[in-house]
């Protein structure tokens, strides 16, 4: 472990915002030193650290190795998403249905997302709906991958023998499939199938594509970036290109591409008061723009930020829309 413990980390933490969470401290309370620290489950992932540590210190992976065989302080709603993660992963799965595109559409969990989170008031399947809409229009017909689960939360959960199951009945599918680009309008899955699977395939999400739609659209929107999408993989112009090149004005929050703030939930783990202090600030950073719609390529931060908003008592009356990009162009597109 090349920590020198300058501490650089801590001091842009987001989580040290609001609690004490210090990375610093986690490596040195580490598995590595013969300790344990409860650091490693407040961690958010986000990947803000590794981009200001002088040392350049693999955090997110030392965080995934340290929580391996653990059990997680707190999973959300009751951890129902991780335990259909773990029955899924020991249950026969679909096999793909015949076609000779070679293209593939995976939409990740949003239908679970909405059989579970009602108080959210999202339509999460409207996104699957607008991507093949979309897709459609780009002249692009994919298979639509019948898959389970990418295994995204459960790995980062430290449960790597669940990830491992999902993994190798996804592999076999996609393999089976014949396809050779793999497109997802889920930023987690596209970060899971593009740097945990070694597929051997191009894997596409989908705001890398819809700068081509050829819309006009006369609108003013702010763009959230998903820790996944933006810092994890780096794609940071491809949803801004997608809006600008239909004709969306697009203003900067405070923070914004590899300094964005995270919304504040990551994994499905610690929704609590202190990361609802994460998705205020951010709310606030929106909402301080003028926009009057809020865009996300990820359907957790899209789960987040619409959760704040519809508290039965809110802490503040957010006037923002917030809404999927491919939800937002494809509402637009129907309209012409």
């Amino acid at each position: 472990m090349d920590c020198y413990q300058c501490g650089k980390c801590t001091s842009i933490c987001p989580m040290r915002r609001v609690s004490k969470t210090s990375p610093r401290r986690s490596i040195y309370n580490s598995s590595v030193y013969g300790l344990d620290s409860d650091d490693i489950w407040t961690c958010l992932t986000c990947g803000l650290c590794p981009q200001g540590c002088p040392q350049k210190v693999d955090f997110l992976s030392f965080i995934q190795d340290e929580r391996q065989g653990k059990e997680p302080l707190d999973v959300a709603h009751l951890g129902v998403f991780t335990e259909f993660a773990e029955l899924s992963s020991k249950l026969d799965g679909s096999k793909p249905e015949k076609s000779d595109s070679k293209y593939g559409y995976f939409p990740g969990c949003v239908d679970n997302l909405g059989l579970f989170l009602h108080d959210v008031k999202t339509d999460f399947g409207e996104i699957t709906t607008s991507s093949l809409k979309l897709l459609d229009k780009l002249g692009i017909k994919p298979q639509v991958m019948n898959m389970k689960c990418c295994g995204h939360d459960v790995l980062w959960q430290g449960k790597k023998d669940v990830f491992d199951r999902l993994k190798d009945h996804n592999k076999k599918y996609i393999k089976e499939s014949g396809i050779d680009t793999l497109i997802t309008s889920c930023a987690e899955c596209y970060r899971t199938f593009s740097k945990d699977y070694d597929l051997g395939i191009k894997v596409i999400h989908t705001s890398e594509l819809l700068d081509k739609l050829g819309l006009k659209i006369d609108a003013d929107v702010t763009y959230h970036d998903p820790c996944r999408l933006g810092r994890h993989m780096g794609v940071y112009d491809a949803p801004r290109a997608a809006l600008a090149g239909n004709g969306v004005r697009v203003t900067e929050m405070e923070h914004s591409k590899d300094n964005a703030l995270c919304c504040g939930v990551s994994n499905f783990m610690n929704c609590n008061e202190q990361t609802k202090a994460l998705r205020i600030i951010r709310m606030d950073e929106a909402a301080a723009t003028g926009a009057k719609t809020l865009i996300t390529t990820c359907p957790k931060c899209l789960a987040h930020f619409n959760c704040l908003k519809n508290e039965k008592e809110p802490v503040k009356n957010y006037e923002l829309d917030v809404v999927d990009l491919n939800v937002f162009l494809s509402r637009q597109l129907e309209e012409k």
